[in-house]
């Protein structure tokens, strides 16, 4: 009786697991995804890819920020899959907007929907016409924007027109946003259709993710900084003849997801053969890339390695992120070649 009883536990397992797994055969499809894109590849952060606006202008309480760059690699939900947006040809441009708040929660991203009107300057011909879809890019988040044929050697003149906001209002915000806002402005492409006159973008160089903090390492341009003097003004900080300006992010990667972090203590450690000096990247505001760690560094030519450490954040936390962010230095270094023509930079 007790060896029948035994038996009985395996005879249920296998009445319970054959249906299972007669099920999961018969639904399995070889080779099928939920995407059509190769997804296994993309990395859980991306560098913040700090592109310097064409245009920014602060309007009806909104923040609009323009800008025109390379033809984008786009893929559109259908029917729960990614499928490929179009082929990208050499005169794509990728033409966006940044809607954002600049009354109340400043920097935040708002609903609305953009209309999008492009005419060459010479002719007057209309060559874009088109609502300017919502899109999310790493580095760059929430925006609105498109690919668009746009032949270089011509100047553009471009219209967008931001609905009111749509979304209910509690009271005090009532009486904002209840008006389509209209900007203008103009581009010129070069014969290569490379955008004439703009700023220089900072480069990535570098990032890493570790104890719940993205850091990302830029470089760019020299930069002349203002120090607060005291006294309700400023006054420039000294900058060296042949200065890089290089960009630290420090971001939340475990708690509120991407959001930058002030307060931290960040240290660029210069190192090439056996001389090493350190640099501190103090905090900064962009107009462009906003709240960010900065230095303007002068460098010899030739190959140098870059180590960031960032610590320093020794602010108080609540239940629930005390053990999610570093509390300890974390620090991660990176190749740098400092070429021996001016015009020529790059990461290794």
């Amino acid at each position: 009786m007790h060896d029948k009883r035994l038996l009985i536990f395996p005879i249920i397992f296998a009445l319970v697991l054959i249906p299972v797994m007669v099920v999961a055969l018969l639904v399995y499809q070889p080779g099928d995804s939920s995407a059509d894109c190769d997804c296994s590849s993309v990395a859980n952060a991306q560098p913040h890819s700090h592109g310097a606006g064409l245009a920014s202008e602060l309007r009806d309480g909104m923040q609009l920020i323009m800008n025109v760059s390379a033809g984008a690699e786009l893929y559109q939900l259908v029917d729960g899959k990614l499928e490929l947006c179009g082929e990208l040809t050499g005169d794509m441009k990728h033409v966006t907007v940044d809607v954002l708040d600049a009354r109340f929660s400043l920097g935040e991203r708002l609903p609305v929907t953009v209309e999008l009107v492009i005419r060459r300057a010479d002719t007057g011909e209309t060559v874009v016409e088109a609502t300017a879809p919502a899109m999310y890019a790493p580095g760059h988040g929430y925006h609105f924007g498109d690919n668009f044929v746009l032949p270089g050697g011509a100047t553009y003149d471009w219209t967008f027109t931001i609905s009111p906001v749509q979304a209910l209002r509690q009271e005090g915000t009532q009486d904002l946003w209840l008006e389509p806002v209209e900007w203008q402005g103009s581009f010129t492409l070069d014969a290569e259709g490379n955008v004439a006159g703009r700023a220089a973008s900072l480069a990535v160089i570098g990032d890493f993710v570790r104890s719940g903090l993205h850091v990302t390492l830029s470089e760019g341009p020299p930069v002349q900084l203002y120090a607060p003097d005291g006294a309700g003004g400023t006054m420039p900080v000294p900058l060296e003849p042949g200065s890089r300006y290089f960009v630290v992010d420090v971001t939340d990667h475990a708690v509120n997801y991407e959001e930058k972090l002030p307060g931290a203590k960040v240290t660029l450690t210069f190192a090439r053969g056996g001389e090493s000096f350190d640099v501190q990247a103090e905090p900064a505001i962009s107009p462009v890339y906003g709240f960010h760690y900065g230095a303007n560094v002068a460098l010899d030519s030739g190959e140098w390695q870059i180590t960031v450490e960032v610590g320093g954040l020794d602010f108080l936390r609540h239940a629930g992120t005390a053990v999610s962010l570093a509390r300890n230095p974390i620090s991660a270094a990176f190749d740098y070649l400092v070429p021996s023509s001016p015009s020529v930079w790059r990461a290794e």
